[in-house]
């Protein structure tokens, strides 16, 4: 094992002594196959095996990496990948918590749910006639508050993703204190000083009004938070940029009734004045003595008439009163408009034209798909192709190799998903310009979830690198051999064998984006080289006594008692 904190990659030693003290895999692979009915034995799937109690397993199951989550997936690539780092987890780090674990998600959530919650009952609370005197907007924000402090403790021991390009997660809890101490940890003590009152008994009005305030910095933490779990749950971009722009004008909205209220109280130094001041506009509304909703309604047309237009703004009065608070919250209201205007143009039309072109790809083959009156089921799996194969950017890979010439051309061939070539046993000992042959004969194919990749007894003319997605191959019974994860190949021993024929089958058991080699590139290029052609011979003859071996067996289990009867 690498040390702590560095990215997983178990040796072959680790692998034969788990496999030697025959633990049983505790991994839950159900729901990541998207609905394979799996007939594999649960060791056979993976190596990295957990064995705890029940209660542990619970928990751990809550806090550590989570198969469903789209984040996990794309920075995993494999459900093998995702067991490795399920395992470390356990092995090393059994006290922290994942960034893609169900429960750091459940607690995102229920943040964002508590601020909410939270702006909203100061706001009601700071409307009332008597804001001191205790009641349920004070119970609300109380409970709020503690949520926050147990949302300090678990982040913690929450782990974080190191990296732009090799990600890994860290979850060594030095680092992760460390890593907090630097970013949001200081935030997050200043938006829980509100409790400080409490603890003290401070009954001054101005101190209680500035640590309250001190809450608005969890905006910026609820935004994080409603980005990540709006992502697990693959919200489309249209619905995601509508409900920041909600959240951003909803903050504004309580804040600012928060705040006319409070810079109201600290220039008369107390919530309930005897002699208010007379260009005050809760004095100048004759609302001092007002109920609770008509302040509310007040302060709430007051704020909305900032964001919409220029009216009812009072910002001088007769006597000559000049409201500063007035003047600083219409500017930032109009900044937060063009701001929510600009990040939708901007996402749309600039920096993200990717997407628009995309977007109009789309469009495009929905009304091919429309003329040609393509059933649903093909329409599905269509426009899942193109979600794979672009994600949701649109480019031309080939103009962009055609730009760069030289060391940067071979370096972005071997970088791009193709490097997997190089890495194989048997291809490393080939020098680097063969590699690099080989890479640009290699062309990516697409296959969706449940797709048949080839049928057994048919001719063979390719061998395919699975990229990413994992492939079953099935016998001439149906049985199903194995599992064939990111980096692994298949489909060679139609290549070297005398026959020409595939002798399984394979099947795509999720959605795999796999790399192509054409039976014509692979003579000219590998079969070349004695030494490698015999090291594909030796795999593909294994691979083929293996599959004929447990074929026989499967037959035979398949057999009724007559029929064994009658060969006896």
């Amino acid at each position: 094992m690498k040390e702590k904190g560095s990215p997983i990659n178990l040796n072959s030693r680790v692998i034969d002594e788990i496999r030697s003290n025959k633990i049983k895999d505790s991994v839950n692979f159900q729901g990541y196959f998207q609905g394979h009915h799996c007939h594999l034995p649960v060791d056979k799937l993976s190596v990295y095996n957990i064995k705890c109690s029940k209660f542990r397993r619970f928990f751990f199951n809550l806090s550590t990496v989570r198969m469903g989550d789209i984040r996990a997936r794309n920075l995993y690539r494999s459900y093998t990948a995702l067991c490795a780092e399920k395992y470390r987890h356990f092995l090393y780090y059994p006290y922290a918590i994942h960034p893609y674990s169900k429960l750091r998600l459940w607690l995102e959530a229920v943040f964002v749910v508590a601020i909410l919650i939270s702006n909203t009952a100061l706001a009601f609370h700071y409307s009332e006639d008597y804001p001191a005197h205790s009641d349920y907007h004070t119970d609300i924000s109380f409970v709020t508050d503690i949520i926050t402090m147990l949302n300090i403790i678990i982040n913690i021991f929450t782990g974080y993703i190191e990296g732009k390009t090799c990600q890994y997660a860290v979850l060594d809890f030095k680092k992760l204190l460390c890593h907090y101490a630097k970013t949001w940890m200081t935030v997050d003590l200043l938006s829980a000083l509100s409790f400080l009152p409490i603890v003290i008994h401070i009954e001054d009005t101005t101190p209680i009004l500035i640590l309250v305030a001190m809450k608005m910095l969890r905006v910026p933490i609820m935004l994080k938070y409603i980005g990540n779990v709006m992502t697990v749950m693959r919200i489309n971009f249209v619905v995601r940029t509508c409900v920041e722009i909600f959240l951003f004008i909803f903050s504004y909205l309580t804040w600012n009734i928060y705040f006319q209220f409070a810079v109201e109280y600290i220039a008369e130094g107390t919530f309930k004045p005897t002699d208010p001041r007379t260009c005050s506009w809760i004095y100048m509304g004759k609302l001092w003595n007002a109920t609770t909703i008509v302040r509310f309604t007040y302060a709430w047309e007051r704020a909305v008439s900032m964001l919409r237009k220029n009216s009812n703004l009072n910002l001088i009065d007769t006597n000559g009163c000049f409201e500063y608070f007035f003047m600083i919250s219409w500017f930032i209201a109009k900044l937060l408009v063009y701001h929510c205007a600009l990040k939708f143009i901007i996402a749309v039309f600039g920096t993200e034209s990717a997407k628009a072109q995309y977007f109009t790809m789309i469009k495009q083959v929905e009304m091919y798909m429309n003329q040609r009156k393509f059933p649903p089921r093909i329409k599905k799996k269509i426009l899942k192709f193109y979600a794979i194969r672009f994600q949701s950017n649109f480019f031309v890979e080939s103009r962009i190799h055609a730009c760069v010439s030289g060391q940067l051309r071979e370096d972005i061939i071997m970088h791009t998903g193709r490097q997997l070539v190089g890495e194989l046993e048997f291809l490393k000992q080939l020098p680097r310009s063969l590699h690099v042959q080989i890479c640009m004969k290699l062309k990516m194919v697409i296959f969706i979830a449940g797709d048949i990749i080839f049928k057994i007894n048919t001719i063979g003319d390719c061998l395919y690198f699975i990229d990413k997605g994992t492939v079953a191959i099935y016998s001439e019974s149906g049985r199903e051999v194995c599992h064939l994860e990111d980096g692994d190949f298949f489909g060679e021993i139609a290549l070297v064998m005398k026959h020409r024929l595939r002798t399984a089958s394979a099947v795509a058991v999720t959605n795999c984006e796999l790399f192509r080699l054409g039976r014509e590139d692979f003579e000219s290029s590998i079969a070349c080289y004695p030494t490698v052609y015999e090291d594909i011979k030796r795999v593909a003859t294994f691979r083929y006594e293996r599959t004929c071996v447990l074929d026989e067996h499967h037959k035979t289990e398949l057999k009724t008692p007559e029929e064994l009867k009658t060969q006896k």
